[in-house]
């Protein structure tokens, strides 16, 4: 039997789907999804804990979970999928804009390949947002709102003249800012409050570990961001200084966590979760040292950038551990 599983796997492994639509798939990057589909789930869900709406504990036989008093189901779907399909459509874009750049970085991508042509991957990524705005119009006004913002922080990122792609430092930022601190605070606003000051708090220390993890992405992608002039960490100070200024920012969120505890921001056994949390970014760091720039057999980027998007997932799952707590 031949099936093709991973983004790296040739498209004629593709046995069971027709080749343009498996590499439609790719070209929205499927694990990539699974961190914003996690966030929105977790953060909608720990805003409704601090509402204190949910009148059931979690995992009840007499209430089963789609079921559980207090819980929009259908609300949070609608935020869930806009959260997922603006993420794809991001995906699409920035493969249109770094197309020169993944002939050499990543030419088993779509467009490289020729499989999906640039133009067809603007109109993908058009259909996406405006599936995003419509699942987040059936949410509220605020959560709409947020939404709106990230798309205008994905496509600054990705397209002429902002492109922060390729501005030092600001390209890290860029990342950090929408999916760590905005990330969670749109996905809260599902059922929440944007006023509320704990998915700041949380966004906080989700954005300061993404300054640094961000560069995990960046380390393989060398040889065509120094051709094509994106100032990325690696290319502007060499990896093994990259990684030396990226490493603090896997240890900081941490230490912040401990100060919000102390300050009575975040819940108890916040500390222990700061602790196992540090000690996993200590393992992600020693992984970037020893092999930062080699390329994953199966996923994009290196083994260091799959732990590493690993550990954000594992946040989003710690973090409502702690209010289920």
């Amino acid at each position: 039997m031949c099936a093709k599983l991973f983004m790296k796997d040739p498209l004629n492994k593709a046995e069971y789907t027709p080749r343009r639509f498996r590499a439609f798939i790719d070209l929205v990057r499927p694990f990539t999804l699974l961190a914003p589909a996690l966030g929105a789930i977790t953060g909608s869900l720990m805003a409704l804990l601090v509402q204190g709406d949910l009148s059931r504990p979690f995992f009840s036989a007499e209430w089963p979970f789609l079921y559980i008093p207090g819980l929009p189901f259908f609300t949070m779907i609608s935020g869930i999928t806009s959260l997922v399909f603006l993420n794809a459509a991001s995906n699409t874009l920035n493969q249109v804009y770094d197309r020169d750049i993944d002939i050499i970085n990543k030419a088993y991508r779509p467009i490289p390949m020729g499989v999906v042509t640039p133009r067809e991957g603007i109109w993908i990524s058009v259909v996406l947002y405006g599936i995003a705005l419509w699942r987040a119009a059936m949410v509220n006004r605020y959560f709409l709102l947020m939404v709106v913002v990230l798309i205008l922080f994905t496509i600054s990122y990705s397209v002429p003249p902002l492109r922060f792609k390729k501005r030092l430092w600001i390209s890290n930022i860029s990342v950090a800012l929408p999916r760590g601190m905005l990330g969670i605070v749109a996905a809260w606003s599902i059922t929440g409050s944007i006023t509320d000051p704990l998915p700041w708090v949380i966004g906080s220390i989700m954005a300061v570990f993404l300054v640094g993890s961000t560069t995990t992405k960046d380390l393989t992608d060398v040889p065509g961001d120094a051709r094509f002039g994106i100032r990325t960490l690696p290319v502007h100070y060499g990896k093994r200084k990259a990684i030396a200024l990226s490493s603090p920012f896997f240890i900081l969120p941490f230490i912040m966590m401990g100060i919000y505890w102390y300050l009575d921001l975040l819940p108890k056994y916040s500390l222990v979760m700061a602790v196992v949390f540090m000690v996993w970014s200590g393992f992600v760091i020693y992984l970037i040292y020893k092999e930062g720039d080699r390329e994953d057999e199966h996923f994009e980027n290196s083994p260091a950038w799959k732990q590493m998007y690993l550990m954000l997932m594992g946040m989003q799952m710690g973090f409502l551990t702690l209010f289920v707590l």
